[in-house]
């Protein structure tokens, strides 16, 4: 069995790869559970989680088991880690059931994630989008503006929160070389000139989230939540187009959603119904799909 460090998943992945392996994953026979989480007792009230989601090709409906994979996302939280998530992937051969791999899950999440918000991105942006408004920080924005940059040929990014290190971070990124780098406190006033609005996280500096009651973007633009936890302006919410990820788990029942990303990468249905629309893409708790396709990618090329 591989050990598959973070340097190697790295050394294994590039954007647009990792953005078209998730495009035919959602359109293939992959079977999917339910994610499962476990209550673990610690010292006192409090508790840590243990969840898994499995996930494995189609034997059946691919009509044999000489290809394929079967894998498993191992996450284990503890409140003496302050909440922060542990997690590694397990993959096995899907025809004689050995584990053949095991992978840093914390850098194959960054990966992934920025993966399914670029893979919204091309389906629900304008073909002309340019300007990118950022507020928040995250740890993964590097990587997702570089994917991004895959997808839709960006002039410029205005950030907005983002501490210094994540900053440098990105103005180092190659596939942002030709783009101009802003950062500005004045995002009401610029979300009027973005094309599409990333919802990163709290700000660097108060570790709380901006005031996203005044956020009205203008017509046709795309609006990306990495944080679903971000208190969006409740119009917003009722008058752009909603999608998700998967909507077999939904992130909020509350919210009428037109499509996910299954439905999108098929065809089935449509994303950005015309021009001036306003899109809306909040990824669902379900990733098992989209872990088991980069695993397999991997794997083939470590």
């Amino acid at each position: 069995m591989r050990i598959i460090s973070s340097d190697e998943i790295d050394a294994c992945l590039e954007d647009r790869a990792v953005l078209e392996t998730l495009r035919k994953a959602y359109r293939s026979n992959t079977v999917t559970p339910a994610t499962s989480s476990l209550d673990i007792e610690r010292v006192g009230s409090s508790s840590g989680h243990f969840s898994f989601q499995p996930a494995w090709t189609d034997f059946a409906a691919q009509g044999d088991i000489s290809r394929g994979y079967i894998g498993c996302s191992l996450a284990l939280t503890l409140p003496e880690q302050k909440n922060l998530t542990s997690n590694l992937y397990v993959l096995f051969s899907g025809s004689g059931g050995h584990p053949i791999a095991l992978l840093d899950g914390m850098r194959l999440g960054v990966w992934r994630s920025a993966g399914l918000h670029a893979l919204a991105a091309s389906y629900l942006s304008r073909e002309d989008t340019s300007r990118l408004l950022v507020i928040g920080e995250d740890p993964r924005l590097p990587r997702v503006l570089s994917t991004y940059a895959s997808v839709r040929n960006f002039t410029s990014i205005l950030l907005a929160g983002t501490s210094e290190e994540t900053r440098k971070r990105i103005a180092g990124l190659p596939a942002l070389g030709n783009v101009q780098l802003g950062v500005t406190d004045e995002i009401h006033a610029a979300q009027e000139g973005a094309d599409m609005i990333c919802i990163a996280g709290p700000q660097s500096e108060t570790g709380t989230h901006h005031a996203l009651t005044y956020l009205d973007p203008p017509s046709g633009c795309h609006v990306d939540v990495l944080d679903p936890s971000a208190p969006l302006p409740t119009d917003l919410l009722e008058e752009a187009r909603l999608f998700s990820s998967d909507l077999s788990s939904p992130p909020n029942p509350e919210l009428e959603f037109a499509a996910d990303l299954y439905e999108l990468a098929q065809g089935s249905k449509a994303g950005r119904r015309y021009y001036g629309q306003r899109t809306l893409f909040l990824p669902g708790p379900r990733t098992g799909l989209a872990d088991h396709a980069l695993s397999a990618h991997i794997f083939l090329r470590s």
